[in-house]
């Protein structure tokens, strides 16, 4: 069975401004024999909820979003949120991590300087002789809008290649890295229906390239650069906080809604 997707807009994006987005985390009070009380978070039950607010939504995407909630029977049943507030890639900063897949003949070196001043781009040499690539794979919809972004830069003037995949489909994108720190975009979508899609860069052989900021967002254009660790954007246990689906027509073909999202955190 496929995953259940909320949908995205036909302009590509997931929400309208504004957005509100709100962390909760349980409390556990315990109450000692003399009176005093102990009082601490309880790590394990916390919970994300966004507040959407759409207007001018047309005909197809009103019943996009009434479709999915009828399918999942209002807050009964889960679907998988992309969060349009942030990075939808894990470890951003951090190839070595195990959600990232690296090539064999790639060294990477954390810890360099990067363009927003600090430490934390990572330096990846090819020391093979064919291209060499790191990719990550997340859990959204293969079909959306999506937008990769990379800071790049290296020693020597390169050509390095930007990817997005799926199951069904890839897209590179050449792009030329000087010594000086840019940033890479590609966004568009993938033919098929496929659940899932891959992002990363391609380093030609023979080369040092300096990376940082890699960032995948469901839209179609880049946001500010929103380093994540262990978490990112994906949310895949969410659901409606409402068994009522209501709507305004605002005119022929135009409506508005506001919609609570809740997700364990």
């Amino acid at each position: 069975m496929s995953t259940v997707f909320f949908p995205q807009l036909t302009v590509g994006s997931i929400a309208q401004y504004p957005i509100s987005r709100k962390w909760s985390k349980r409390t556990q009070v315990n109450t000692m024999q003399g009176g005093s009380t102990v009082v601490m978070p309880a790590s394990d039950a916390g919970r994300v909820s966004w507040k959407l607010s759409y207007s001018g939504l047309s005909d197809a995407e009103w019943t996009s979003l009434a479709s999915l909630f009828t399918s999942v029977n209002g807050s009964y049943g889960t679907f998988t949120f992309l969060d349009p507030t942030d990075n939808l890639l894990a470890w951003s900063g951090d190839f070595t991590e195990k959600v990232w897949s690296v090539d064999p003949l790639l060294q990477l070196t954390s810890g360099a300087a990067d363009p927003e001043g600090g430490q934390c781009a990572v330096v990846v040499l090819n020391a093979g002789q064919a291209p060499q690539r790191i990719t990550q794979s997340i859990a959204g919809a293969g079909w959306f809008v999506y937008c990769f972004s990379i800071y790049l830069r290296a020693d020597s003037a390169c050509t390095a290649r930007l990817i997005r995949s799926t199951a069904s489909g890839v897209a590179t994108q050449a792009v030329d890295v000087s010594q000086t720190w840019n940033r890479f975009v590609t966004a568009g979508t993938l033919s098929g229906r496929d659940d899932g899609a891959s992002f990363g860069i391609e380093i030609p052989a023979a080369v040092t390239v300096y990376a940082f900021g890699a960032q995948v967002e469901a839209q179609p254009s880049a946001g500010l650069y929103k380093p994540t660790l262990a978490r990112c954007g994906v949310y895949a246990a969410s659901r409606f906080d409402q068994d009522v689906l209501t709507g305004t027509a605002d005119a022929v073909g135009q409506y508005s809604t506001t919609l609570v999202i809740n997700s364990p955190y």
